[in-house]
């Protein structure tokens, strides 16, 4: 079981380029490359395709090298710690944003990578700063998501999840 995220840089309303320098370095201190065919993210040493916990992955990552703003995305997300540590690694390098098209949270924040001002909707919006902060924002039931945007809309990004469960 699991659920599709994608990441992506916005500036309100237009999606822009993620951090390319930012991206490049986080894949190759992973010992990561991304296909130019299909943005399959594969281990540089042995080219097999990028795994967490052993199994299979369908994380991908646009090409760094295309004209267009990178983003990247997984269709199958299983929130493993594994997992939801590389998913904010590298939105945090690329500056991107995650959205999730299930719902609530629509659209979550890693490391202050977005302003309020560049979101699509601040109200549907948490602000994580750990991985451990996304896993809940990600696997949460909605009552502690309610909770926990509460608590965290309206603060700034450096102090919006400190002191967060």
């Amino acid at each position: 079981m699991g659920f599709g995220l994608m990441f992506m840089r916005v500036s309100d309303p237009e999606v822009v380029d993620a951090d390319r320098v930012g991206l490049a370095e986080f894949l190759a201190e992973e010992g990561l490359s991304s296909s130019e065919e299909s943005g399959e993210l594969v281990r540089i040493s042995d080219g097999e395709a990028l795994t967490f916990d052993g199994e299979w992955t369908d994380l991908r990552l646009d090409p760094l090298t295309q004209a267009e703003p990178v983003s990247g995305g997984i269709d199958h997300a299983t929130l493993t710690e594994q997992e939801v540590t590389f998913i904010f690694g590298l939105c945090a390098a690329g500056k991107m944003m995650i959205i999730n098209p299930q719902g609530e949270p629509m659209y979550i924040v890693p490391a202050g990578t977005h302003d309020r001002g560049d979101l699509p909707d601040p109200d549907a919006t948490v602000w994580v700063h750990t991985p451990e902060e996304l896993a809940h924002a990600l696997g949460s039931s909605f009552g502690d998501f309610a909770s926990f945007r509460d608590r965290a809309l309206g603060l700034s990004d450096s102090g919006a999840a400190d002191g967060l469960a």
